[in-house]
């Protein structure tokens, strides 16, 4: 970018500009990557959990047969890793919205990373609510 045809405090507004946007950027690159893995950690413990759980159940409870138990399992880890997959996506949305806006990340994120996580509705509230 060639600066040398603006005045002083134009380029000083960009290069300011672009600072943020980079920091930003930066910011945002960093806390998708620790949320994704939020995210894996979160879903196989919760797959883990609902499996012990389910185990304790099938063995302990209802005292199947080995056969049937077998065949409970079976389908019961199908379930499990289909429920803790769900439930652990889940999970991560509601805890990343309410960690963005516990610690008021929406001016430190990128407006892409924002829009993943809230409605366009909530952003433009939160946009006015910054602004004021």
């Amino acid at each position: 970018m060639n600066y040398s045809d603006m005045d002083e405090e134009t380029r000083e507004k960009r290069k300011k500009e672009q600072i943020a946007f980079r920091t930003k950027k930066r910011n945002s690159t960093r806390f998708m990557l620790f949320c994704s893995l939020f995210e894996i950690v979160e879903t196989v413990l919760i797959m883990f959990v609902l499996f012990v759980v389910s185990a304790f159940f099938v063995f302990k409870v209802f005292h199947l047969s080995d056969q049937t138990a077998q065949t409970v399992v079976y389908i019961l880890l199908i379930v499990i890793f289909l429920g803790g997959m769900i439930l652990g996506f889940l999970i991560y949305k509601k805890f990343v919205r309410w960690y963005i806006k516990k610690f008021h990340m929406e001016n430190k994120l990128s407006d892409e990373v924002l829009i993943h996580y809230f409605r366009e509705e909530e952003l433009e509230s939160k946009k006015e609510e910054l602004k004021r």
